[in-house]
């Protein structure tokens, strides 16, 4: 399976996902999300424009000085959100004005510009982590038709820093943060996913990036990378605790296995949050800011993890303990 998957791979055309723009024709179901994280030791920050040709899926979240300013609504309509990202050769920017919490006032506007090469999750992760997740199920024609469905989205993510200025309630602040861009494009049905997992963590030393999802014609899925002074290393194996994923954890703590024969201990806490609502309901994902310390290094990031309105549909129903990983 390895080897037909690194047959099929192609390589990736940044510039060309760049340049994506959602059809005017598209169906509702077609999706085009730019996510951005940034992370101090003081500050972090984390923003997502999700747009459909019928709404503009919308999150705006602060921490800083101890208290969590967000956005309360979480839908607008097509074109209408408060958060405007644009890009302008090779940097995005983000703007934001409006009310967080229930009163508090932010004019928020900062560019992101890459420091690493994009990291493609089609091309460039290593073809053992979907063979895995595919040797985990029953191999007949309906199912390779099915797995067609999650093949046919487009996700990178790239590091590099947010630089900007805000002023909230009327104090300004100028801030430079280490932070990670994602862009996805292409087919999302939150009512498709069972659950998932997305464990992320920067810093000037570091980054980290832990993925996991359960469909229905794969119920288990897991990738990730490490970014250090060595350079660029992916995920080969994994011991985190399903069980331990099967409700909102407060704290994670479990180890890797990179593809230089390091095994990196990893240690999460998460200190706030924010729970969104997608297709009425039919999905709820928890967007949480978390403590890292990882390999020994501290850093700050995301603990992301969602569920099916669906509970019996965890994992597809099935016991942690039978799959292969």
């Amino acid at each position: 399976m390895c080897r037909v998957l690194e047959k099929r791979n192609q390589p990736f055309d940044f510039q060309s996902a760049e340049s994506y723009t959602l059809p005017q024709d598209a169906d509702p179901l077609i999706n085009n999300s730019y996510y951005f994280s940034a992370h101090d030791g003081s500050m972090s920050l984390f923003a997502r424009l999700g747009r459909r040709v019928d709404a503009d899926e919308t999150w705006f979240a602060l921490y800083l000085d101890g208290k969590l300013y967000s956005l309360k609504q979480e839908l607008f309509r097509a074109a209408q959100s408060p958060l405007v990202v644009s890009k302008e050769q090779d940097q995005w920017t983000l703007a934001f004005k409006g009310t967080l919490n229930e009163e508090d006032e932010i004019d928020f506007k900062a560019t992101f510009t890459g420091t690493n090469e994009p990291l493609n999750f089609g091309s460039d992760m290593p073809a053992v982590r979907k063979a895995i997740g595919i040797a985990n199920e029953k191999w007949n024609k309906a199912f390779f038709n099915e797995l067609k469905t999650i093949d046919g989205q487009c996700h990178y993510e790239q590091e590099g820093t947010l630089q900007g200025q805000l002023k909230l309630n009327g104090k300004p602040l100028d801030f430079a943060l280490p932070c990670v861009r994602d862009h996805s494009f292409g087919k999302r049905d939150w009512n498709y996913m069972n659950n998932h997992l997305w464990l992320m963590a920067v810093s000037s030393e570091l980054q980290f990036n832990y993925s996991l999802v359960s469909y229905p014609v794969m119920s288990l899925l897991e990738v990730g990378n490490y970014r250090d002074e060595g350079g660029q290393h992916f995920h080969l194996e994994s011991n985190l605790d399903l069980n331990s994923i099967a409700t909102v954890p407060n704290a994670l703590s479990f180890s890797v296995k990179l593809d230089d024969g390091r095994v990196v201990p990893v240690e999460a806490s998460v200190f706030a949050g924010v729970s969104y609502h997608f297709q009425g309901g039919d999905y709820i994902l928890h967007e949480h800011i978390a403590q890292y310390i990882i390999d020994g290094k501290q850093a700050r990031g995301i603990l992301e993890i969602g569920f099916n309105a669906d509970g019996s549909r965890l994992f597809n129903g099935r016991k942690p303990q039978e799959f292969r990983r």
